[in-house]
């Protein structure tokens, strides 16, 4: 006999020889190992995914917001201008503007941005209330008067609708 033949005949009679039943328990065990960690992995996917949904959530809602400014700045400069008489000019530059603003709308309404609709009644889950006022021709808490549009992203609220209401 050789020496490695030695070496190999020493190592396979220090192993104790397993029973059937020890094999079956061991594989046991290794298969409920193994189907965790398969389990964990796959819970740690989905939780990746769910949080990489969240950033990109997040970085949407801060940039949406920072546009709907740019929206409002351009809803208010031109219902200024409405107001005054103007120039032909002036008119076919507010006619640019206007259609700069529609281009805006329909870009917020492709990322699912939808203007709050405003009800006679408050509703803090989309208005927030900056002012009261005396108002004889509304009843105590309704909307008076809107002096911010409010915006909702895909049913969640973007901006809620700054708002007065009647005391």
């Amino acid at each position: 006999m050789s020496k490695k033949d030695k070496e190999h005949e020493a190592a396979a009679t220090s192993e104790p020889n397993l029973s059937l039943e020890e094999c079956k328990k061991e594989l046991a065990c290794w298969k409920d190992q193994f189907l965790r960690s398969k389990a964990d992995f796959e819970n740690f996917k989905r939780r990746l995914e769910k949080e990489q949904t969240q950033w990109y959530q997040a970085a949407q809602s801060v940039l949406l917001l920072d546009l709907l400014n740019v929206v409002d700045n351009f809803d208010r400069a031109l219902e200024e201008k409405q107001k005054e008489s103007c120039s032909l000019e002036l008119k076919a530059w507010l006619e640019g503007f206007e259609l700069i603003r529609k281009s805006l709308y329909k870009l917020l309404s492709k990322y699912d941005v939808k203007e709050i609709k405003i009800v006679a009644e408050f509703d803090p889950r989309v208005h927030e209330a900056v002012a009261q006022v005396d108002s004889p021709d509304h009843k105590a808490g309704q909307i008076v008067d809107v002096i911010q549009k409010g915006y909702t992203l895909k049913d969640a609220v973007l901006r809620p609708a700054k708002v007065t209401i009647a005391r």
